[in-house]
């Protein structure tokens, strides 16, 4: 069975085209913004918070299930691979938003990465709502959709300003799911965190934990012991990690060649790529390519 790219979304794709071009929300069972959610697999050039209040079903992301039923909150980040599979229709919102809404790159790492929209490593990329928070939720998502769509000026300072909120009330709640541990030590997680983002915004052109350490002012050793601290993983795990999932992603979903793909990772050598993916999968990347079509198609179901 022949694959065909993934399709990859751009903010301004299935919603009206505001005048603000950074944020996007709409209820969740408006066709014009949420339609994208229903297609097959896909991804996004833009974070994504969903807040489904009832309903149930099954949320595909990066080819894990995660099943869902009353209020939840899903978060994606861009270059997930996505798809929103109902059993009983539900109600909510669906929020996107490109980093550029923060007009501080300080306020993005703070409101974004603390909310799950990066850390993927702990409770994420869902979260239960509380009954006692619904209310909350609902007023928020209110706001944001009032404000969008009244197109006044400031608007993008407001919405910014709410979705900090929310982010914020976000992060109470899943506080009730961390140890108190996380934040006793500060410094030590911003160097994490920091890491971390440095990871996603590089991971195909650095692949080591010294280029790391190096970017980030400070020592190989300390950057294993936060990763140690905080992921229960070595810092060359979360680079390997990440490096992996986006093999996986690739040659789950797109049409290129083993060595495309190694080249577009950052590998100069696809016999050492393939080494590297077999060791971590425990296939080869040509197997896994071939697997997973076959499973996918009806015929070997």
């Amino acid at each position: 069975m022949k694959k065909t790219n993934i399709p990859v979304f751009n903010i301004q794709q299935h919603c009206d085209n505001k005048e603000i071009n950074n944020f996007k929300v709409a209820s969740f069972n408006d066709v014009t913004c949420a339609a994208a959610e229903f297609e097959e697999d896909h991804r996004h050039e833009y974070f994504e918070i969903i807040w489904l209040k009832n309903g149930t079903g099954i949320h595909q992301i990066d080819m894990i299930d995660h099943s869902y039923k009353n209020s939840v909150l899903f978060f994606l980040a861009p270059g997930q691979v996505h798809k929103l599979i109902q059993h009983k229709k539900s109600q909510g919102y669906i929020l996107k938003f490109l980093p550029s809404v923060f007009k501080q790159e300080k306020d993005f790492m703070d409101y974004v990465f603390d909310t799950c929209l990066l850390d993927t490593d702990r409770s994420c990329p869902i979260i239960s709502i509380p009954k006692q928070m619904n209310d909350v939720i609902e007023e928020l998502f209110f706001r944001f959709t009032e404000e969008f769509n009244k197109q006044q000026p400031y608007a993008d300072t407001i919405l910014s300003s709410y979705l900090k909120i929310l982010t914020t009330q976000i992060r109470r709640i899943k506080d009730t799911y961390l140890s108190k541990e996380v934040y006793m030590n500060k410094p030590q997680y911003d160097l994490f965190r920091e890491f971390k983002i440095a990871v996603e915004r590089n991971y195909k052109t650095k692949h080591t934990v010294q280029e790391y350490a190096t970017h980030l002012h400070t020592q190989a050793r300390t950057l294993n012991t936060v990763a140690r601290k905080y992921s229960n993983k070595s810092a060359l795990e979360i680079i390997q990690d990440r490096i992996i999932l986006e093999a996986k992603r690739r040659l789950y979903h797109d049409s290129k060649s083993i060595k495309e793909l190694c080249y577009e990772l950052g590998f100069e050598d696809p016999s050492y790529f393939t080494r590297f993916f077999k060791k971590s999968v425990g296939t080869s990347p040509q197997y896994f390519k071939i697997n997973r079509v076959e499973i996918s198609n009806p015929a070997f179901a």
